[in-house]
């Protein structure tokens, strides 16, 4: 995408297959541009682009063309749809032949130049004004709408307001006069914006090595332009910059340190239970497992495993609750998560499902089999049965 006289251009290659009509015997066929016809000369340009008019005049007509003018408009991007609805709506005869030929030799690889840019927007506005007037008003108007400045536009306005009253008290200190502002106080009373302060540090970073080589003679047209200051005037006036520059630079470190710290925003119980798979139910021991949104903040999470018949527990972690990270639980407390086999799975879960908060208090440790150590992982096997 090119842009011509700041208008977005969509730059196709110039058609291999074309119309051939029976007359180009006698007009000869239709005119090709290469590739570097954006370098010929005027004369040598205007001449193919006249006999291009007269191709196009002889075998088009505008009702031919205006497919392809509104191809060009829909590539520009300079026109809204209302308005290419209501060019198409327009009578064919509206729009200058010159118009369709400019686009037509275009399309056959010749170069828009910024006048011929101009010459279609301002004749395709005609049309549509031509033919819905009220259309091009509304757009007019919506676009000379109020100005209404950014966030960023007002704090660049308000930082040019503070150095323009930096820049009164610098040519205070220039000419001797005694100001008694206290710069670091000034920032402070003008409430600066942190991420405003390197526009104060460029600019007078700037001016203090310039005032350097002033008073080192290093630049004839510096010598001369401040030929009127003396060896007092410039120790003043670089002394004065490098008070400004240690009040911004510790304005600057008071800001980061009193910089109220983000709260990072606790993830929902939905998304951290996203990626955990196990077994919604059991049929053959007529088990459903619990919502596991319900494990996040609890203390024990009791579960089966259906396929090595293991009841276990998991136990918060003291001062912690129990959670969910990706496909495991964690905050748990590695000694006291235990399991064990059940030889008579359906009796037990039964016995399970019936006992109240003391009987599970020592539900496991009173079932005969080898204890082990619950590793965390929840898988498409395991029922989650209860919370506590």
């Amino acid at each position: 995408m090119a842009t011509v006289a700041g208008i977005k251009i969509k730059i196709k290659a110039p058609r291999v297959a074309r119309i051939a009509f029976a007359d180009e015997k006698y007009t000869g066929s239709e005119p090709e541009w290469s590739e570097a016809a954006a370098d010929w000369d005027s004369d040598k340009f205007d001449n193919l682009l006249r006999k291009s008019f007269y191709y196009y005049n002889y075998y088009y007509s505008q009702k031919d063309c205006k497919k392809y003018v509104v191809e060009w408009m829909q590539e520009t991007e300079q026109f809204t749809k209302d308005e290419i609805k209501a060019f198409i709506r327009a009578g064919d005869r509206l729009l200058p032949m010159t118009v369709c030929s400019l686009v037509m030799a275009n399309r056959a690889g010749m170069p828009f130049k910024p006048r011929h840019i101009d010459f279609i927007y301002s004749c395709i506005r005609d049309v549509i004004v031509k033919a819905e007037p009220e259309l091009i008003e509304e757009i007019t108007a919506e676009k000379q709408k109020a100005f209404v400045p950014t966030i960023q536009d007002r704090l660049n306005e308000r930082t040019s307001e503070v150095i323009g009253e930096l820049e009164g008290i610098f040519d205070d200190i220039a000419t001797g006069t005694k100001n008694p502002t206290k710069l670091y106080e000034y920032l402070v009373a003008n409430t600066v914006v942190q991420g405003q302060l390197g526009k104060y540090e460029a600019l007078y970073s700037a001016r203090k090595v310039e005032l350097l080589a002033a008073q080192g003679k290093e630049d004839e047209q510096l010598k001369e332009g401040y030929s009127n200051f003396k060896s007092a005037d410039f120790k003043r006036m670089i002394a004065w910059i490098d008070d400004l520059l240690a009040a911004v630079e510790q304005y600057r470190g008071v800001k980061k340190a009193t910089k109220k710290a983000r709260v990072k925003k606790a993830p929902s119980k939905e998304k951290l239970i996203a990626k955990l798979k196990y077994a919604k139910t059991d049929a053959g021991l007529k088990l459903v497992s619990i919502n596991p949104a319900d494990i996040i903040g609890s203390a024990e999470l009791w579960i089966y495993n259906t396929k090595t018949r293991k009841l276990g527990k998991y136990v918060a972690a003291s001062y912690k609750t129990l959670s969910v990270k990706g496909t495991g639980i964690e905050g748990f407390d590695a000694d006291k998560s235990v399991c064990k086999t059940l030889r008579k799975p359906d009796e037990k879960l039964k016995e399970f499902a019936k006992a109240g908060k003391i009987q599970l208090r020592k539900f496991l440790d009173e079932i005969k089999a080898t204890e082990a150590k619950l590793n965390g992982r929840i898988s498409a096997d395991i029922v989650l049965l209860k919370v506590a």
